[in-house]
């Protein structure tokens, strides 16, 4: 499969995505995109069955192995690891491992678009350098000069504009984050807390460090303490607290790219994941 395509996945009745190549695979190892499921890109006449994409999931290869007889020995008082289970004709076989924690509860929350997070920023940066250049050149004639200036005032809102909406989206998906990690009982504050109290003046000095720094640590107690959730993205601390000490100097922005992504990436895991127990979990962009 190519890995630089546009893939959508059907979720009940909605398309979600685009996602990479890699990114489609990510979900196919993780469960959260099954056999079954819908898939799309460009250049395909229909929508497909993800298992009929090549490379999408790993080839299985069948063995042909004689039968077994299997036994279990009867048991005396209470059960302990490593008794019990026998396999005629081979070696003992080991038992499987206890899971760290009981299985993390389904999260019905929506995913996160990093690209749709990116594009707004990358939009109004684009508006912010062309306005003053569209407006100078549509404003050497005199006739023009009035239409320069509005097409300038223009094109200098909508960047305020999407700058507004991105930043209320990062809000959006910290607060998705915090909402992930509530059942685990780890979380040192609530996901409306977290964000709230960002927008107390100089309170939110100090709070920025709990809400991502102490994001990161309570996300990567919480996921380490589940067998089901070894396969969710891990946050990196170290990214997390230099966000917090850059935005005293004004240049968050350079650490917000690569910390949005990891964010959209493990609020995806959980919209995303099956559990044994509940089966799928949808999601939608929103």
């Amino acid at each position: 499969m190519s890995e630089s395509a546009a893939w959508f996945v059907m979720q009940g009745d909605q398309s979600l995505g685009p996602y990479t190549g890699e990114q489609l695979v990510e979900f196919a190892q993780a469960g959260n995109v099954t056999r079954e499921m819908l898939v799309w890109t460009e250049g395909m006449a229909e929508w497909q069955p993800a298992a009929n994409i090549p490379g999408l999931f790993p080839e299985v290869a069948v063995q042909a192995a004689r039968p077994v007889m299997v036994t279990t020995a009867a048991p005396s008082g209470s059960w302990t690891p490593g008794a019990g289970l026998r396999i005629q004709g081979g070696a003992p076989q080991t038992q499987p491992s206890i899971h760290a924690g009981p299985e993390y509860p389904p999260i019905s929350v929506p995913g996160a678009s990093f690209g749709l997070w990116l594009g707004m920023i990358i939009a109004a940066v684009v508006l912010v350098i062309l306005g003053p250049v569209l407006a100078a050149n549509l404003g050497q004639r005199e006739q023009t000069q009035a239409m320069a200036a509005v097409l300038f005032l223009a094109m200098m809102g909508a960047a305020g504009i999407l700058a507004v909406i991105s930043s209320i989206l990062g809000m959006m998906y910290l607060h998705r984050a915090w909402t992930c990690i509530q059942p685990g009982k780890m979380a040192r504050c609530t996901p409306g807390k977290a964000v709230g109290f960002l927008f107390i003046p100089f309170f939110n000095l100090y709070w920025i460090f709990v809400a991502w720094k102490g994001l990161a640590e309570d996300w990567n107690r919480t996921v380490s303490s589940h067998d089901d959730l070894k396969a969710a993205p891990r946050f990196s601390e170290g990214l997390f607290l230099a966000l917090c000490i850059l935005t005293f100097f004004g240049l968050s922005i350079f650490a917000f790219f690569p910390v949005m992504s990891q964010l959209c990436r493990g609020i995806n895991f959980f919209a995303f994941r099956r559990t044994k127990t509940h089966g799928g979990v949808g999601f939608s962009l929103r």
